[in-house]
């Protein structure tokens, strides 16, 4: 028997086979849209991305500022002292206030200090005052450098 002709025998057999339709299947499941996580982890990583790029920024002369001191040659202990010096006086001239350009002396440490939390120039580093006017004044190049580093780091800018 071929398979044309048991068809309609099929059919006569059971009449429900007839009211049978064939079967669709649904449509794939897409990716898009997106479940409200993960547009919440969307939302995240991009404030995330943007706070990095603006701290980043925000702190890009700390970078800067201890590059330079880095590069300061301290053979010289009077030429280091007024090099540092005068970074710092940048420093502060241009990201705290105007008004320390005429400062210094004890009034230019805590100047310095009052920025910080804790006192880095006034309790260690007096003499660092005293170098412009008196350049006899012995001091250490390395703890001046470690107050500087420590003073950029921890500045509230």
């Amino acid at each position: 028997m071929t398979p044309s002709a048991q068809a309609p025998a099929n059919a006569q057999a059971n009449p429900m086979l007839e009211q049978l339709r064939d079967i669709h299947l649904p449509d794939a499941v897409s990716w898009w849209p997106i479940a409200w996580p993960w547009w919440l982890m969307l939302v995240l990583l991009i404030a995330l991305i943007c706070f990095a790029i603006y701290y980043r920024k925000k702190n890009a002369w700390r970078t800067k500022a201890l590059t330079l001191l880095n590069s300061f040659d301290d053979s010289d202990s009077v030429q280091h002292a007024m090099n540092c010096n005068r970074l710092l006086k940048q420093i502060c001239f241009n990201k705290i206030d105007r008004s320390c350009a005429s400062l210094s002396g004890i009034a230019w440490l805590s100047h310095l200090d009052k920025h910080v939390r804790t006192p880095v120039f006034t309790s260690r580093l007096e003499s660092f005052a005293f170098i412009l006017d008196n350049p006899n004044v012995s001091i250490d190049t390395d703890d001046l450098t470690a107050a500087c580093r420590q003073w950029i780091r921890k500045a509230k800018c």
